[in-house]
């Protein structure tokens, strides 16, 4: 019998997205793999959490998120699992989710990526500041290609969201003075005009 969840982080970027439907099944700690992506509560929280399962043992395991550069400080149990996920669906496309084995290759994939990602941010953000202060992208953008802000409740506080074309480039978080806009989509926006 399979559950669902919708993913509100970004942790696990880019194999999830704000918004997919997350499909999981209830499992045992000694079914879990290095590699399984699974849902469970951290101690001490009451929000669900989806990472991957990085080490394993017969009582408790230890996870990290995909997107996170180190291990969660946690341990988990059997009593925080809520299940292990099995797919997800985005778009109208349900897609398989791995575990195990291919799951750790696409784990040290994107691994690999955000370290070669983070080498290049080193070598090429002075040239990206000086597009982000000369605004000129923006001004040859065509007003119906703009970034769009959406506004929306969650928990009883105003979200917002900076949205191109399909995809979420930039949050301010219920609560949070201020936007994180993604790399290198700054180059398109005026973060003085945003609300």
């Amino acid at each position: 019998m399979e559950h669902e969840v919708f993913c509100r982080g970004e942790s696990m970027r880019p194999l999830f997205q704000p918004g997919d439907r997350i499909c999981f099944e209830p499992c045992r700690i000694e079914d879990l793999r290095r590699g399984d992506v699974i849902i469970f509560k951290a101690p001490g929280q009451e929000e669900r959490v989806v990472h991957r399962v990085v080490a394993t043992d017969t009582a408790r395991i230890r996870t990290r998120g995909d997107a996170n550069l180190s291990r969660d400080a946690w341990e988990i149990r059997q009593d925080d699992i809520v299940g292990r996920v099995v797919s997800l669906e985005r778009g109208g496309r349900v897609r398989p989710v791995a575990g195990g084995f291919p799951g750790r290759l696409l784990s040290a994939y994107i691994h690999a990526f955000r370290k070669a990602d983070h080498l290049a941010s080193h070598v090429l953000h002075p040239c990206y500041r000086i597009m982000v202060r000369s605004g000129l992208v923006r001004t040859l953008l065509p007003p119906a290609l703009r970034p769009r802000v959406i506004m929306f409740e969650r928990d009883g506080q105003r979200e917002m969201q900076l949205i191109l074309g399909r995809r979420i480039i930039g949050r301010r978080p219920a609560g949070s003075g201020s936007w994180t806009i993604r790399r290198p989509f700054r180059i398109f926006v005026d973060e003085h005009s945003l609300p």
